[in-house]
């Protein structure tokens, strides 16, 4: 498999559409906000309707595997997922 970079921009869709089936609305109505600290590492903030779920890299790991497999058509148990920061395009995810 040739090396898959997820932009910031796809995965905050991933994670809107992960959120958004997890609490039954639509994904557009979903606000997410990536986040990064050097002692907790990356996360995510969901909101909907003044209310904020936190997910951790695992729960972010699934979304970005899920977007593989619904929108780009890649096996996501067959690749390497891991986040990263990037200073020009922010949080991204290399898939090997």
């Amino acid at each position: 498999m040739e090396t898959i970079i997820v932009s910031e921009d796809n995965l905050i869709n991933a994670l809107c559409v992960y959120h958004a089936r997890q609490i039954n609305v639509m994904p557009e109505n979903v606000e997410i906000e990536l986040c990064f600290d050097d002692n907790e590492g990356f996360s995510a903030e969901a909101y909907y309707n003044g209310r904020k779920d936190i997910y951790q890299v695992a729960n972010m790991l699934a979304a970005i595997r899920i977007f593989l497999q619904e929108e780009m058509n890649v096996d996501p148990y067959a690749a390497s997922i891991h986040l990263e920061i990037d200073d020009e395009q922010g949080m991204i995810a290399i898939v090997e």
